[in-house]
């Protein structure tokens, strides 16, 4: 990062945040606001009045967290850096033992090596529409178990009354609160200014409604617009997967699979309604399956092309227009 910076690893826990300075043996602080204040004194010694390059590794929220905390300290950059990368640094390094103090010296060792783009948090629309999406996604994966649930009790002919009445009164419970949770995304897009602009202009995209373009916008954030296309095609898990070497080993092509599943599944259905409704999605699936190509190869590729024209979208704030070079 430059000789006028000291770079740290983090490994981060629930609880617990262990941390590597060179020259210094690792330590561990507790995972909170204090001590994380106290993570950056201790670390800020080290540095003498230079800046300190936090790196860490994605965790979810608990990285988040840290890395949220951190950003607010002076004189502090953070980095986030994929698990699997770390993982793979690791095993080049030949390090066979793994525990916190180790791994928080490896990601040490990785961060001062190379050029990590620092981190910054999510505006505050983008964070609350990211929590209310999530939520609402997570009531409906219970409120479909309830249903196939109660569908399956139909065939119980003994089933207790008071199990038949429970489970009516789960299910609606779970459907109020989607509704309530549905509603609250409306208003904070309807609200914010930012948001209103970004839902009207997906929703110019023939295949997505206004649920599909939040849900894009809650998982994909800024990186719409700070990502090139094949940074954030690799991010959805869209990119494409050779395998080969030599003249004798030739795997099947597949898509890599290795990023955001959520963002991935937010693409689905808008490009398999796009592949019917959307002339660009339509003309792209009929040419590959009139060339021999399974539909679920040819509806990949309409996920791939629909990413980079909602990425166009974002980036031009324009409607869609077919005259895009997607």
């Amino acid at each position: 990062m430059g000789k006028h910076v000291v770079t740290v690893g983090i490994d981060v826990g629930a609880e617990e945040l262990w941390v590597a300075v060179e020259g210094r043996k690792p330590r561990s602080f507790v995972h909170s606001r204090s001590g994380i204040q106290s993570l950056h004194r201790w670390t800020s010694k080290r540095a003498r009045g230079t800046i300190v390059h936090y790196c860490l590794e994605a965790t979810g929220v608990y990285s988040v967290h840290a890395a949220s905390e951190l950003t607010r300290q002076r004189q502090a950059q953070v980095s986030i850096v994929n698990p699997v990368i770390i993982v793979a640094y690791a095993r080049a390094e030949r390090k066979r033992s793994k525990t916190d103090q180790i791994d928080a010296e490896v990601i040490r060792r990785y961060a001062a090596e190379r050029r990590l783009p620092v981190w910054r948090p999510e505006p505050e629309s983008l964070r609350h529409l990211a929590a209310l999406v999530a939520q609402g996604d997570a009531i409906k994966r219970l409120l479909l178990q309830w249903n196939n649930r109660e569908h399956a009790q139909k065939y119980i002919r003994d089933l207790p009354t008071e199990v038949r009445r429970n489970q009516r009164a789960t299910r609606r419970h779970l459907e109020n609160a989607l509704a309530r949770i549905e509603r609250a995304i409306d208003a904070l897009c309807a609200t914010d200014a930012e948001l209103a602009q970004q839902t009207a202009l997906l929703e110019t995209i023939p295949g997505i409604g206004r649920r599909s373009a939040t849900r894009l916008l809650a998982y994909g954030g800024t990186r719409w617009r700070r990502y090139t296309a094949n940074a954030m095609t690799a991010q959805a898990g869209l990119a494409p997967r050779h395998h080969r070497s030599g003249s004798s080993v030739e795997k099947k092509q597949r898509i890599d699979k290795q990023g955001d599943r959520r963002l991935r599944k937010a693409l689905y259905m808008p490009a398999l309604v796009g592949s019917r409704h959307n002339p660009t999605l339509k003309k792209l699936y009929r040419r590959l399956c009139d060339n021999g190509k399974l539909k679920k190869v040819a509806l990949t590729a309409c996920m791939r092309k629909l990413l980079l024209i909602v990425r166009a979208v974002l980036t031009k704030k324009a409607p869609f227009n077919m005259a895009y070079p997607h």
